[in-house]
């Protein structure tokens, strides 16, 4: 068989034979030359999207994909669903860009084929139950009656929830819980006979549901909002103010129940960090510019992935950080100095002119919009200012990680985590088209996969990762 393709391929280009294959797939043939000791070139079309593999006495030894060369390129091709190859008489002359085994890289494809597939007949199931899906049932906690009324009414004002309780304290709750089942909890902070604290623990403890914490945001509250995080929570939000836009708080609390409520707080494991010793941290000299920049992305139950992620960091300092949750941006300063005290990085809040060196983290938040400068080599963080041009829709993020991957190219790394914006598939493809990485916790081990959804259905993803290997896959990307 492998004596009769090499021939077959001889005798192509030398005029013998001209045909077509039906029912053969792309990896058949890269298998069958590489078996067959053969030099090919493959041309690969999906759309308007065009790829070419290289084969070479047996080898593969290139493949590109507009600026996307050697196993990137490789991976994304096998990753089209579908289209047409044809076979070239074109030899590869170069150096090669691919190393490794091509019986490695076929079952890579096919893993990562498979892992695709999965993701995508969960979405499928996702969407084929929606209009069945039952209302989301919520409980809430809160002393105040009148919140407790206004809360309910914002919520139950979306056909999609349910408001199946309403207990004033944490003893209550726990009570009610276990009779009503709720889907998810709303929970106030401070309350007598049990506070918000205390029935969390209990509730992790006992029978883990998503808990969304309300609470008058103010600089006093954000040190217990992060102690209720590190226990669990999966997110949190101010209380409905009356003074502002009700309808537009309306809005944002029914989205983020909505967001919440498919969290897996079954995966969620309790980091516990101790502080740095000085000696522990990374001396950064802001004159010494980061060569590899890495963007983490998180909000609704990222928290957890977000910290053991900067916490995770190795300590050979190459890489510049840019961390960004959905998070109000005055909760900022509070995060930073937490995780300051236990990453080997220095973290500080992302600010206008923040400079891009090596062993620096910033914070800030996904709504805000920043881009990239270099200035003669000095790189550094600017606000996004000026209008867009016109029938431009591309998000804030979408700006900010497409100029980040024009200056960084290849040393471009995303994180993308729980909670992370499902909408910057713009920028996340400037990311891959130039080589860098879009890095994704594995569908099973996320604490909400679904915000992940897009941008593996869009095959932007380029490693899935397990959490418990981490900090090998950082120091693989970051130093």
């Amino acid at each position: 068989m492998m004596n009769s393709v090499k021939r077959t391929v001889e005798e192509e280009r030398s005029g013998g034979f001209a045909g077509t294959l039906r029912n053969i797939q792309l990896t058949d043939i890269i298998q069958m030359c590489c078996l067959a000791g053969a030099s090919l070139c493959i041309r690969v079309r999906q759309e308007d999207e065009q790829g070419t593999i290289y084969v070479r006495d047996g080898e593969l030894v290139h493949a590109e994909y507009g600026s996307v060369t050697g196993v990137d390129a490789f991976f994304t091709i096998l990753g089209w669903q579908s289209g047409r190859f044809e076979t070239l008489d074109a030899p590869w002359q170069s150096s090669a860009t691919i190393k490794e085994p091509y019986q490695f890289l076929l079952m890579e494809a096919a893993r990562r084929a498979d892992e695709k597939a999965q993701v995508d007949r969960t979405v499928d199931a996702q969407a084929a139950t929606a209009d069945a899906k039952a209302p989301i049932r919520v409980l809430i906690v809160d002393d105040s009656a009148i919140m407790s009324k206004i809360l309910g009414s914002m919520l139950e004002a979306d056909a999609g929830i349910q408001v199946v309780g309403n207990a004033k304290n944490g003893e209550e709750a726990l009570a009610m819980m276990k009779r009503l089942e709720p889907d998810l909890i709303t929970m106030d902070v401070n309350m007598p006979v049990m506070d918000g604290s205390t029935a969390l623990k209990h509730i992790m403890i006992e029978s883990p549901c998503p808990v969304l914490i309300m609470s008058n945001l103010a600089s006093s509250s954000y040190a217990t909002i992060l102690s209720f995080l590190n226990l669990g929570a999966v997110d949190f939000m101010s209380k409905p103010v009356k003074n502002r836009n009700i309808l537009l708080q309306q809005q944002r609390i029914v989205e983020r129940v909505h967001l919440a409520v498919d969290t897996r707080v079954d995966r969620f494991r309790r980091l516990r960090m101790p502080r740095l010793r000085p000696e522990e941290k990374i001396r950064v000299d802001d004159t010494v510019p980061g060569d590899t920049l890495l963007v983490t992305l998180s909000g609704v139950g990222g928290y957890l992935e977000m910290v053991n992620t900067l916490t995770s960091l190795p300590r050979q300092a190459r890489a510049v950080v840019v961390s960004l949750q959905s998070v109000p941006p005055q909760f900022a300063p509070t995060l930073s100095e937490y995780l300051d005290a236990r990453s080997p990085y220095d973290v500080k809040v992302l600010a206008a002119g923040s400079p891009l060196c090596a062993g620096r983290c910033y914070v800030g938040t996904t709504g805000q919009g920043w881009t990239v400068r270099d200035l003669g080599g000095r790189r550094m963080l600017q606000p996004l200012l000026g209008p867009r041009p016109e029938g431009d829709h591309d998000t804030t993020l979408d700006l900010f990680l497409s100029k980040a991957a024009e200056i960084y190219g290849r040393r471009t790394v995303v994180c993308l985590l729980s909670g992370g914006p499902p909408d910057a598939l713009a920028g996340l493809r400037a990311v891959r088209d130039a080589g860098g990485r879009v890095l994704s916790p594995k569908v099973e081990k996320a604490i909400l996969p679904a915000t992940m959804a897009p941008a593996m259905a869009h095959d932007l993803i380029t490693e899935l990762f397990d959490p418990k290997d981490l900090a090998h896959v950082l120091s693989r990307h970051c130093t």
